[in-house]
């Protein structure tokens, strides 16, 4: 009875290794030094609103030894949690990046067409930019995605908000290397080409291309970073490719852009990981 037992338990550990190989388990938290680190620079306050605990295990990700090579901060979309990048979390992990993120928003709990460009996520990216720029003391790179991507700039610009004229502070471009948008709503998306008073589309702090929040981000150039790219696609179903008479993903004054043909918005984000990671490390597509 008991080989069977002990046969038993090194069958289900045998099992549980192979399920682990098959499916590994992201660390989806701050590692304990970086949280220290922002507890004891911030305060509680900044912890909680970068970790998001209230989100689960699963809203944040970040920290461990500094390497060599530049922090990445990932940006997700609109109704996203962090974690939907894991596969360009551990890729750029595997090549020797430190990979920080937090999840703005509520995870997908309200609708997409109610989600706003709100000065709360504006800030919450801000505090992580600046925490991982002084917890590594070295620049950062950013990649940003879909709805990421204006809120991101926002952050990086600083200024005021025009939610709640909240005043934010300088701009953070000296401290941003790279600065990524892939399908990124930069200058508004085809479904709000009707503005609506209240929000995704809305006409203050939406996505229709005449908003105060797009105007607020595309009225100056060149300050998201010393490197500033776009990735974006011809055949985006959720962003469409041009509204008010522009490309609504490019980024004004930019380094360079990528331009696919036939990836739909998803594919964008999932399909060009290598080039993402190019301009990143390379500061060009290959």
């Amino acid at each position: 009875m008991r080989v069977k037992i002990i046969i038993l338990s090194i069958f289900v550990k045998i099992l549980l290794i192979l399920f682990l190989l098959k499916f590994p388990l992201y660390n989806c938290e701050f590692n304990p030094d970086f949280r220290a680190f922002v507890h004891n620079r911030y305060g509680l306050p900044i912890v909680n609103q970068l970790e998001r605990r209230d989100l689960g295990n699963d809203a944040s990700t970040g920290g461990g030894p500094v390497g060599n090579e530049e922090a990445v901060v990932i940006v997700h979309g609109i109704t996203n949690k962090i974690t939907r990048f894991n596969g360009i979390i551990e890729k750029l992990r595997s090549q020797g990046f430190q990979v920080f993120g937090t999840t703005w928003g509520d995870g997908g709990t309200t609708p997409v067409g109610l989600v706003e460009l709100r000065c709360a996520y504006v800030k919450q990216i801000r505090s992580m930019l600046i925490a991982v720029r002084e917890y590594t003391n070295k620049k950062v790179d950013v990649i940003a995605y879909s709805m990421g991507s204006p809120i991101a700039r926002k952050a990086i610009l600083g200024g005021t908000c025009v939610d709640t004229r909240e005043l934010l502070g300088p701009p953070l471009t000296e401290h941003v290397d790279t600065f990524l948008s892939v399908a990124g709503t930069n200058n508004g998306a085809l479904p709000c080409l009707v503005p609506i008073p209240v929000g995704t589309c809305n006409k203050k702090n939406g996505l229709h291309c005449e908003s105060e929040f797009l105007s607020d981000i595309n009225k100056l150039k060149g300050y998201e970073g010393t490197n500033i790219f776009s990735i974006f696609s011809t055949s985006d179903e959720k962003i469409g490719l041009k509204m008010c008479s522009r490309l609504v993903s490019p980024i004004i004054g930019e380094t360079g852009y990528v331009r696919k043909e036939g990836l739909t918005h998803d594919q964008v984000m999932d399909n060009t990981i290598d080039t993402q990671i190019n301009f990143i490390f390379k500061h060009r597509p290959r």
